[in-house]
């Protein structure tokens, strides 16, 4: 067993992600690659904005657009026209660096670390490729790359180790990270929640312990628009409550290596079955 050792709630770091200040003009998706080094992705037009059109093992964070319509109303001397017109709002996305990290828990070889600062670390020299990090988690952020193993956003550790903020936030133009401690971050999203804001990644399920600490802010119409497809409301993989469910209990006439196998099996099916969900979801496995 392998131990996993997590900061409280109200230690470490957390980003407010103001998506009414987001221009969508990937700043902070060039500064992530670079940062870290990571090879450029070629593509090819794919019907989408976002470029790549999603995150892989080189890819840490991608700016989705999300399309939306809005009624506009013109006032010109001859009198006022209504019409309507197509609005985009972009969504920055990466790991959401979970309270309880479902990957971490999940990882056989304790590869994934939660360092004091609240950053969720797959260490790539410890990994062994079983993907059960991408499955268990809720919002299909580990890709993996062409060594067979696997990679996501680090948080930029490494720089908040070093008293500098991430990569991302220092490059948006427009103030759309706020980078301070996890409880001021929660202050502010309280706070604009209070203002009539939806709030993404407070009072969520124990499945990732209750939060996130990427905490996304907006106004109601672009969360309607942007929220709905990478941030789900309800943040499980059914897996974890099966495993919950059956931790303690005791089969009469079996042996505890037959219920073990039994268990195993049912995840084995359980996973291939996850496996072509995130496939036609357009991610990697």
């Amino acid at each position: 067993m392998v131990r996993l050792v997590l900061p409280s709630k109200n230690e470490g770091y957390g980003v407010v992600v103001d998506i009414d200040k987001c221009i969508g003009c990937r700043a902070c998706e060039i500064a992530c690659q670079a940062w870290n080094g990571r090879k450029a992705v070629e593509t090819t037009f794919s019907g989408v904005f976002a470029n790549p059109p999603d995150l892989t093992a080189d890819t840490w964070k991608v700016v989705f657009y999300y399309e939306s319509e809005a009624q506009v109303t013109l006032s010109i001397p001859e009198g006022s026209f209504s019409f309507q017109q197509v609005q985009w709002t972009p969504l920055p996305f990466q790991c959401m660096h979970c309270y309880d990290s479902p990957c971490a828990r999940a990882c056989p070889v304790g590869a994934i670390k939660v360092t004091p600062e609240g950053a969720v670390v797959i260490r790539a020299e410890e990994c062994v490729g079983c993907g059960y990090c991408q499955t268990a988690c809720p919002y299909s952020v580990p890709r993996r790359g062409s060594d067979g193993k696997f990679y996501k956003c680090t948080f930029c550790v490494d720089r908040i180790q070093n008293g500098l903020r991430p990569a991302c936030v220092e490059a948006c133009p427009t103030g759309v990270f706020t980078f301070t401690t996890i409880q001021k971050a929660v202050e502010m999203a309280r706070e604009a929640q209070s203002q009539g804001k939806v709030v993404y990644g407070l009072d969520l399920n124990s499945y990732i312990g209750g939060g996130t600490r990427w905490i996304y802010v907006a106004s109601e119409k672009k969360a309607s628009a942007a929220f709905k497809e990478k941030l789900p409301e309800n943040p499980v993989v059914a897996i974890r409550q099966t495993q919950e469910l059956l931790k303690n209990i005791a089969i009469p006439g079996f042996s505890a290596g037959a219920v073990a196998l039994a268990i195993i099996g049912g995840f084995a099916f359980w996973r291939a079955k996850r496996v072509e969900q995130v496939a036609r979801e357009g991610g990697e496995e």
